[in-house]
């Protein structure tokens, strides 16, 4: 999706740039959990966040789910790290998590099934 300021969100072509405290994070969880590949998209989730929004899937990358065991693994490894970059949200399957409201319900679908993965957005650091 291109940055269009009537959605300014999006799930556009995939990329793979970060901060340089996200790509060592990324790269942490990528060695730890075998399998697990990492992307983010263009305006995702919203334009300007690309860089600081990671989606974890499975082996074969975006669109291969991940197995059900690992997103709540995955979060709590990411959530018990110490110290900056600060997690903003995560989303797995129906249940998001914000640093501001704790865990609440996910009513979109767009974590389950064949698109289930897990979303994390860090804030600017």
């Amino acid at each position: 999706m291109s940055e269009d300021p009537d959605h300014p969100w999006g799930t556009g072509a995939t990329r793979y740039r970060y901060t340089p405290q996200v790509t060592a994070l990324v790269r942490t969880v990528e060695a730890r959990f075998p399998g697990v590949e990492a992307n983010t998209y263009v305006c995702h989730p919203w334009c300007g966040w690309a860089r600081l929004s990671v989606d974890f899937w499975w082996m074969g990358g975006r669109g291969d789910p991940l197995p059900t065991y690992l997103g709540p693994q995955i979060r709590t490894f990411l959530m018990d790290q110490e110290g900056s970059p600060f997690i903003r949200h995560t989303i797995w399957e129906h249940q998001i998590w914000t640093s501001w409201g704790g865990y609440s319900y996910w009513s979109r679908d767009d974590h389950t099934g064949s698109l289930r993965h897990l979303h994390v957005t860090y804030y600017p650091h």
